[in-house]
């Protein structure tokens, strides 16, 4: 698995948030994802959700629409990483 693979940077110089999340926290939430997290039942209940792909400035972009059961919600956009340029660029 990819997550047990990882390479760590040394320990941060700091003992708060100043820098980032500590080492230690990343450390235990890769142990976590790598043991104990089960990936395929996540998986699965993505996979029942409306998901479209959008383009945007010459970018493919994936992502999942689910309305809120509250009325006054306010709209949340979870991302990740950075978008690659799609292979027909």
């Amino acid at each position: 698995m990819r997550v047990a693979a990882t390479r760590f940077p040394e320990k941060e110089p700091v003992a708060d948030f100043s820098q980032g999340v500590p080492l230690a926290t990343i450390r235990k939430l890769a142990d976590y994802w790598a043991t104990d997290y089960d990936w395929r039942e996540v998986e699965a209940k993505l996979s029942t959700l409306p998901q479209f792909i959008t383009e945007i400035d010459g970018l493919d972009i994936h992502f999942i629409h689910v309305r809120s059961k509250h009325e006054n919600a306010l709209p949340l956009i979870v991302t990740h990483g950075w978008p690659a340029r799609s292979s027909s660029s």
